[in-house]
């Protein structure tokens, strides 16, 4: 059998199972329909940096494979930071979504194990499974009944949040922010996120800025750091230095930094994220080519002040 891979690539056959490896670095073994077979063929690597992008999806194959195992070791807390490490790379990556929802229902969140499995589908059709989703939402129906009012108020900002009713949102969460004292530092600084990036989609600067300026005094966090770095930049106020380094946010979230930072001058410290993002991805997307535009921007800029 052969397989529409790049020539670089070995694999081997065994009965119904297949595993590739290029180097040292190899696969599990894994049957021959397997989706990320697909996901390595040759039309969908980067043309440019077909090794590169080869290797790091394998790497977060392999990943997968060690989220799974933990996943049926019962580990679900480190099942579930491997699993973000492969959704870092691909938020898009539907079996991974899946893993992270049974993981989700195995502690028993049951209403986040839903989004994650709405998100595996919407991603991946053929991971629907009917009377998974039967069970799973009658358990989230449940769990939601149950909330206390504090939670139930999050969750409905939480939804309305997910259709773009972002006054609703505030509102929501604002109820829940009566008794900021019943919630631990670390939720408390989400919820206080949550709010902030609301307000930020209304465009509401300002108390966005203070909001996430409050998390980032509850618990000190990179996205309320990000998110102070956004409202600064559009109240036309230099960015706080935090937001020039690197952050533990996501890939897009990353970009909108790169830009700002190039919009402002700072291009030393653009390249430098261009530079952590561009070995993280390869697929010839939007934001592929958003991020090509930006290290090039960065580049020129950089040279310009060499001469």
């Amino acid at each position: 059998m052969k397989f529409n891979v790049p020539c670089e690539l070995e694999y081997e056959v065994r009965n119904d199972k297949v595993r590739f490896s290029i180097g040292d670095l190899s696969t599990n073994w894994m049957g021959k329909d397997d989706p990320f077979i697909e996901r390595i063929e040759t039309d969908n690597l980067n043309k440019e940096f077909m090794l590169k992008h080869l290797t790091c999806e394998i790497k977060i194959r392999n990943a997968l494979d060690e989220g799974i195992a933990l996943f049926k070791a019962e580990k679900y807390s480190k099942a579930i930071q491997k699993f973000d490490e492969v959704l870092f790379y691909d938020p898009e990556y539907g079996l991974c979504l899946l893993n992270k929802s049974f993981c989700l229902r195995a502690q028993r969140h049951f209403v986040k194990s839903l989004r994650y499995y709405k998100r595996a589908i919407k991603c991946d059709g053929s991971l629907k499974d009917i009377e998974y989703n039967k069970v799973l939402l009658k358990e989230a129906n449940n769990e939601r009944d149950n909330f206390p009012k504090l939670k139930l108020n999050i969750y409905v900002g939480d939804e309305s949040f997910s259709k773009g009713e972002y006054e609703k949102a505030v509102a929501s969460y604002d109820r829940a922010l009566m008794n900021p004292s019943k919630f631990k530092d670390k939720i408390l600084s989400k919820l206080l996120n949550k709010k902030a990036t609301a307000l930020l989609r209304l465009k509401d600067f300002e108390n966005a800025y203070s909001c996430f300026k409050e998390s980032s005094k509850v618990g000190a966090n990179d996205y309320a750091v990000f998110g102070m770095g956004c409202c600064e930049y559009e109240l036309n106020l230099d960015v706080n230095a935090k937001f020039k380094g690197l952050l533990d946010i996501s890939k897009r979230q990353m970009l909108r930094q790169i830009l700002i930072l190039n919009d402002l001058g700072y291009f030393r410290e653009s390249l430098e994220i261009c530079d952590f993002l561009a070995e993280r991805h390869f697929r010839a997307d939007e934001l592929y080519f958003a991020l090509t535009d930006a290290r090039n921007v960065a580049i020129l800029q950089i040279d310009a002040e060499k001469i």
